[in-house]
C-alpha cells in the first residue's frame, strides 16, 4: 500500500469551497478518502460534492456537502454529526476555515475585529477539534491538521492580529498533539505563504504587489492551492506517521530569511480598503 493511500479514510475539510480548501478536498477524495466538505453556504457545499462524486465517486457517494459557520457553534456540533451520520466516524479533520478580516497598522485594528480573528482561528477551531475527538479516537485514532499560516512565524506589517491569531493556531497544535498522543491522534498544523487562491485575488493580482512579494520568495513564485494540499496529504497518511506537534511551513522558502517581512507585507498598505471591504479571507 503507498504510504499517501487514503483509502478507507473518512476526513472533514471546513472552508472546503475555495482556494486552499478546495486543493484539499480535491485531494484527498484524488487519494482515497471519502470526505465532508464543508463552509457557511449549502448550496456551495452540495455543489462540491456533486463534482468530487463525479470525479472520484466510480458509482458511489464519497463525499458529502455540510455547512458550518464556525462563528456559530451550535453548526460545529451539526458538522460533526453529518459526518458520523455519513460515513459513520472520521480519520482525518483539516481546520481550514479561518478570518483575516482586517488589514492596516496595529493601532487601527478595531477591537471586535482582534476578538473575531482570535475565536474564529483559535477558539472556534479548539471546539470542532473537541467535537471530533471522540470521532476519531473510536475509529483508533487519526490526524488533525491545522492551518496556520507563515504571518504566525514572522513579523508581518499590516496584519498584527491576524499573525497572532495564527501564532495562536500553531501553538495549539502543539499543546493538542500532546494531550490526544495517547489516543494515537497526530495534531500538525500547515502554514502556508502567499497562496493563489479566491480570497488572496487582491494581493496577486496586483502587478506591483506581486513583484515585490516573489522578489522576497527564494523559489520565485506565489504558491498554490496544490502545494498546501501535499502537506496535508502527507500528515493525513501513513507517510506522516511519525509526526506530531509539528508545523510545516509551505512558503517558497520566504521565512528562512532574515528580516522575512519588512518592506514586503508593506506593500499592502495601497490595497488595504479593498482587502478590508471585500475579503474576510474565511476558508482561504
Amino acid at each position: 500500500m503507498s504510504l499517501f493511500d487514503l483509502t478507507g479514510k473518512i476526513a472533514v475539510v471546513t472552508g472546503a469551497t475555495k482556494g486552499i480548501g478546495l486543493g484539499i478536498a480535491t485531494q484527498l477524495a484524488a487519494h482515497g478518502a471519502r470526505v465532508v466538505v464543508s463552509s457557511r453556504t449549502q448550496a456551495d457545499c452540495d455543489a462540491l460534492a456533486s463534482e468530487l462524486n463525479a470525479r472520484f465517486g466510480a458509482g458511489g457517494d464519497i463525499a458529502k456537502g455540510a455547512v458550518c459557520n464556525l462563528d456559530k457553534l451550535e453548526d460545529i456540533d451539526a458538522l460533526a454529526k453529518t459526518a458520523r451520520a455519513a460515513f459513520g466516524g472520521v480519520d482525518i479533520l483539516v481546520c481550514n476555515a479561518a478570518a483575516l478580516a482586517f488589514i492596516g497598522p496595529a493601532p487601527a485594528t478595531p477591537p471586535d475585529v482582534f476578538q473575531r480573528l482570535l475565536n474564529t482561528n483559535i477558539h472556534h477551531n479548539f471546539r470542532l477539534c473537541e467535537a471530533l475527538r471522540g470521532d476519531i479516537a473510536a475509529r483508533g485514532g487519526g490526524s488533525i491538521v491545522l492551518i496556520g499560516s507563515m504571518a504566525g512565524h514572522s513579523a508581518s506589517a499590516n496584519i498584527l492580529a491576524y499573525g497572532v491569531a495564527k501564532a495562536g493556531v500553531a501553538h495549539m497544535a502543539r499543546c493538542l498533539a500532546d494531550e490526544m498522543a495517547a489516543q494515537n491522534i497526530r495534531v500538525n498544523c500547515v502554514a502556508p505563504g502567499l497562496i493563489r487562491s479566491h480570497a488572496s485575488t487582491p494581493v496577486w493580482s496586483n502587478e506591483t504587489v506581486l513583484d515585490t512579494i516573489v522578489g522576497a520568495i527564494p523559489l520565485q513564485r506565489i504558491g498554490e492551492p496544490e502545494d498546501i494540499a501535499g502537506a496535508v496529504i502527507f500528515l493525513a497518511s501513513a507517510a506522516g506517521s511519525y509526526v506530531t506537534g509539528e508545523t510545516i511551513i509551505v512558503d517558497g522558502g520566504r521565512t528562512m530569511l532574515s528580516p522575512p517581512t519588512r518592506g514586503v507585507t508593506g506593500g499592502l498598505d495601497s490595497l488595504a480598503d479593498t482587502l478590508n471591504d471585500k475579503n474576510d479571507l474565511r476558508g482561504s
